[in-house]
């Protein structure tokens, strides 16, 4: 089992055996998932069902093996000093945002939201990570400093923690250089263990489709006004064609 490792500590072999050992049970765990999923139902609901079992699998797995001594991370309500980034997403991901945006949203909020996502993609689309967090322009679902997606917010957002805000804020200011905030051990493990699951599953499941990590910006607003848009994807049609997440 993982646990927390104090700052500085280092890795033995035997714990690092370990983790690659869970993390590889929970990635083909997910995996597997996915392809049953979509083998039994490769329609636009078999998408939102998998997706939702994904974003619970992963919540509850952390939950459950989360060590009872492992520190409390810092992470509040309100707190998006981490919401500056380019966030990698997956299709299904984007389609349970878009369906969240035109169902959940009020239509106010809903066209503040399209808007913002139009003006933030006309300067990100394409941009490096490095690129994107030095621009320091916030996360277009940020409304009054607050998620508006939160309920169904993507995999790599749910897992993105800290334990410290001020490593954040200076993150933030400086790009968010790697090593700049440490995550929860658990936390960090099983999310990306899901998400490298979900997209082999995906190509697995759907060799037709365009799988590949896409960023969230960029996605969102290459479907937010399409048609049959999910459908079109099952079927091999490339929508995302430039909408994937920026290399460097």
């Amino acid at each position: 089992m993982t646990v927390q490792r104090p700052l500085g500590s280092e890795m033995t072999e035997e714990q690092h055996r370990k983790e690659q050992a869970y993390s590889k049970t929970i990635r083909d765990a997910e995996a597997e998932t996915v392809r049953d999923i979509l083998s039994k139902n490769r329609t636009p609901e078999g998408l939102a069902n998998l997706i939702k079992n994904a974003a619970g699998f992963a919540e509850a797995k952390t939950n459950k093996d989360r060590p009872p001594d492992n520190p409390a991370v810092a992470c509040k309500p309100g707190c998006n000093w981490c919401c500056y980034q380019n966030v990698l997403v997956s299709a299904p991901e984007v389609f349970r945002i878009v369906r969240f945006v035109k169902s959940e949203m009020s239509a106010s909020m809903a066209s503040k939201v399209s808007d913002r996502l139009h003006k933030l993609d006309r300067r990100t689309r394409g941009t490096s990570k490095k690129r994107r967090a030095d621009l320091h322009l916030p996360c277009a679902f940020l409304d009054q400093g607050r998620c508006t997606i939160y309920a169904v917010r993507p995999l790599a957002c749910a897992e993105f923690t800290s334990f410290n805000v001020d490593d954040c804020k200076r993150a933030q200011r400086q790009g968010f250089p790697m090593g700049s905030v440490i995550h929860e051990k658990i936390g960090m493990i099983v999310y990306r263990g899901v998400m490298q699951g979900l997209f082999e599953g995906l190509g697995q499941a759907l060799p037709g489709s365009d799988t590949a990590p896409l960023e969230l910006t960029a996605a969102v607003v290459s479907v937010l006004n399409k048609h049959d848009a999910e459908q079109s994807w099952l079927d091999g049609t490339d929508i995302f064609a430039d909408a994937h997440l920026g290399q460097g």
